[in-house]
């Protein structure tokens, strides 16, 4: 058969019309001579996967270009030992690329299915962490005298830190960060539960659920008890109270980091605010609370853990970064170039964005900032006003 009738049979790349044990043999005295028919055959040839010896006067030259393609190239002149050896080696590894091919399918069908599933879990969590941050507090209150903020980042699309900031009446208002274990989804479904913690209504004739902070700690911990069926689902908070009549901030805390006061000229000390466990661990266990002023211009920090594995401890010579207290002095440094909790929160960001592997981050980030104004008004008790007014 000639090239050019043998080529007019390949009509497509699976349709060789040949036996599946056949090799096809090309004999080619001078391949320049046969022009581009025998490229093209070639290629559905290999392309089909269809061993095939060619026997060609070129067959130095062509060796180098075929060979590493699958097509076995021997010389028009070569013994009969050498092209059956030839015929014999097509044949046998045969087999293991037709194993090869099928396999290949298999993968591709497999990864073109994966591919989907993942683009579908990509949009579910991304709509999870939409659907989180809904319930976030869209904007801090403006109280005199005060300011809030938040720095807020997750490590992923969904994050298993939350903050709430609740005003309580006109001289108070009620804040919370809190950390679910673990991270991701599960984490994230806890958070929900923890979101309800500073959304009580008052009751008539009581003071205001929120007015204590371990009150607040001691019924969240008995909800997430009850529904702490697996055993594997508590978190850590630091839940607070400032009154901006008083310029007072009452703290409890419950296996979370301490709090930090910092000071314009970049000092800084912790507040600890109370010794209370985990949440979700102990039913009944006790909560305590710690009262302090917070001054004019000093600046209240509360955070998550996550800040321990951001910045690098100078003491280290390690290139990695293990848990450590670094970030108290950059939450001093960040105090003391800030004139606001505004500028503070953006300082803040750009710091840990110049961090290594800030792109790659280890854990969820959140960092709330109560700040009283260096010109902080303290409003009068109402005993007091009418003693004035006497």
């Amino acid at each position: 058969m000639t090239l050019d009738t043998f080529a007019d049979r390949l009509s497509d790349a699976e349709g060789l019309g040949l036996a599946p044990d056949t090799v096809v043999v090309l004999l080619c005295p001078e391949a320049n001579r046969a022009g581009p028919t025998l490229m093209q055959t070639l290629d559905r040839l290999i392309g089909a996967r269809t061993p095939t010896l060619m026997l060609s006067g070129d067959a130095d030259r062509l060796r180098v270009e075929l060979e590493p393609q699958g097509v076995a190239v021997e010389r028009l002149d070569a013994d009969s030992a050498r092209v059956t050896t030839a015929l014999l080696t097509l044949m046998v590894r045969q087999a293991a690329v037709d194993l090869m091919g099928t396999e290949l399918r298999v993968a591709r069908a497999s990864q073109s299915g994966l591919s989907g599933e993942i683009g579908r879990l990509h949009d579910e969590l991304q709509l999870a962490g939409a659907v989180q941050r809904r319930f976030l507090p869209r904007e801090m209150p403006s109280v005199p005298g005060f300011e809030f903020g938040v720095f807020f980042r997750p490590c992923g699309f969904v994050s298993g830190d939350i903050y709430d900031v609740v005003p309580i009446d006109h001289s108070r208002v009620a804040f919370m960060v809190a950390d679910a274990v673990g991270h991701g989804v599960p984490a994230a479904l806890l958070t929900l539960v923890l979101g309800r913690a500073l959304r009580q209504n008052p009751i008539e004739g009581e003071d205001h659920p929120l007015a204590s902070p371990a009150r607040t700690l001691a019924r969240l911990n008995e909800e997430l008890c009850i529904e702490n069926e697996t055993g594997d689902r508590f978190a850590t908070a630091v839940c607070g109270v400032v009154d901006t009549r008083e310029g007072t901030v009452t703290l409890s805390g419950a296996g979370h980091p301490a709090s930090i006061v910092l000071g314009a000229d970049g000092s800084a000390e912790e507040i600890d605010g109370g010794d209370g466990p985990l949440l979700g661990v102990f039913p009944g266990a006790p909560f305590t609370e710690r009262t302090f002023t917070l001054e004019r211009g000093q600046t209240l920090m509360l955070y998550s853990d996550g800040f321990e594995v951001v910045f690098p401890d100078p003491a280290s010579e390690s290139e990695s970064v293990a848990a450590n207290q670094a970030y108290i002095s950059h939450f001093g440094e960040i105090a003391k170039r800030s004139l606001g909790v505004d500028e503070a929160v953006s300082l803040l960001a750009a710091d840990v964005d110049a961090q290594a592997g800030s792109l790659n981050q280890r854990d969820d980030l959140t960092a709330l900032v109560v700040r009283r104004t260096a010109d902080a008004l303290v409003m009068p008790r109402k005993d007091e006003a009418s003693r004035v007014a006497a």
